[in-house]
């Protein structure tokens, strides 16, 4: 269960305790002229609570969904103060073609006599955070063009318009709301920190024009490891150096230790550097780069970009966009990795002096 503060709603499976709740609100759009719902897992067709709680319990597996359909889960949006259901929403587990040019990942409703009152936004963010525990990277919504509303309830969780494409005879808008979008890192928002602080401050050097951004891990309730190489990444008085280059594809973190000495060099290759109400972020696009204190090169997370590809979260030509970034990244590296740090300690120690 997730809930709101904002309007104090929360995401809840349907079990039969909800039978009446259901029903009512079925009935309520039937008595409106709607006798469609998105995102009503069927409830619109069958309108039969038991034969609909049955079909919306099997969509949740690929063990028990009906052949050629996708795994998905339901969730009714219910108003903490009465208990009322305001909406009603469906996460799609993962895209295939016909959900890719139709339909995407969440299909969602508002029932009538609770529309214009800012649900819509809500329920959205609430899947947003289901879509995050699925593992969903980059989620894909449309609306109708003439469905303002929506488009907007969209547009506010952060939805990029990617084309719009005629579905029929309706004019459908194409949304891409990524989930991969880092904003500069705030200790204090990790759980293993205790506490720790940042800043950030902009150059317009020869060698280097944007923000970095030093984070100082002053106290963790424990160490932050990277477990299948041993390394630790973050513990007591650690520091990151995060830069953020804005005419570049990829995000470079210098991790230096208690003692001020260089860990590792990690770049992640991003769609985007960008800033958003003054925050520096990278829309990470899976592959990194990491440079050893003894000079190795290692490209990593070659199995998450393909698996996104697969599952139709990135498209072909991001995935080539990618690689070619990382070929272009590693190829820069090996000519000039003796100078890297030289250039990153430069900046340390005039973050330091700040």
């Amino acid at each position: 269960m997730i809930k709101s503060n904002k309007y104090e709603l929360e995401l809840i499976f349907p079990t039969k305790e909800y039978k009446k709740e259901v029903e009512e609100y079925l009935q309520e759009f039937l008595d409106n002229g709607e006798n469609e719902i998105a995102g009503d897992g069927g409830l619109d067709r069958i309108r039969d609570f038991d034969r609909w709680l049955e079909k919306v319990q099997n969509d949740l597996s690929v063990d028990t969904i009906d052949k050629d359909r996708i795994p998905a889960t339901l969730y009714l949006t219910i108003r903490k103060s009465d208990n009322k259901i305001v909406g009603n929403l469906q996460i799609r587990h993962f895209l295939n073609e016909k959900l890719l040019n139709y339909g995407g990942h969440i299909g969602d409703s508002v029932r009538p006599s609770e529309r214009r009152k800012g649900y819509a936004t809500e329920q959205i963010r609430l899947a947003l955070e289901k879509c995050k525990e699925l593992g969903i990277d980059n989620v894909l919504m449309d609306c109708d063009k003439a469905n303002i509303g929506s488009a907007k309830s969209i547009q506010k969780n952060g939805g990029i318009l990617e084309n719009e494409i005629y579905f029929g005879n309706e004019l459908v808008q194409r949304y891409w709301i990524s989930l991969k979008k880092r904003f500069v890192t705030n200790p204090n928002n990790m759980e293993i920190v205790k506490y720790g602080n940042f800043k950030i401050k902009s150059f317009n050097n020869a060698d280097f024009v944007g923000d970095i951004a030093l984070i100082k891990f002053n106290k963790m309730n424990k160490p932050y490891m990277v477990e299948n190489v041993n390394l630790c990444m973050a513990n007591n008085n650690y520091k990151w150096l995060e830069f953020y280059d804005y005419s570049k594809k990829h995000r470079l973190t210098a991790v230096y230790n208690e003692n001020n000495e260089i860990i590792e060099w990690h770049f992640d290759i991003a769609r985007k550097i960008g800033k958003d109400n003054g925050m520096p972020y990278e829309d990470d696009l899976y592959l990194d780069v990491v440079v050893t204190p003894t000079g190795d090169i290692i490209l990593l997370d070659e199995d998450e970009l393909k698996k996104a590809l697969d599952r139709f979260e990135v498209n072909k030509s991001d995935y080539d966009m990618a690689y070619n970034e990382a070929k272009k990244l590693i190829e820069l590296l090996e000519e000039n990795k003796d100078k890297l740090k030289e250039f990153t300690d430069k900046y340390f120690n005039k973050m330091l002096k700040e």
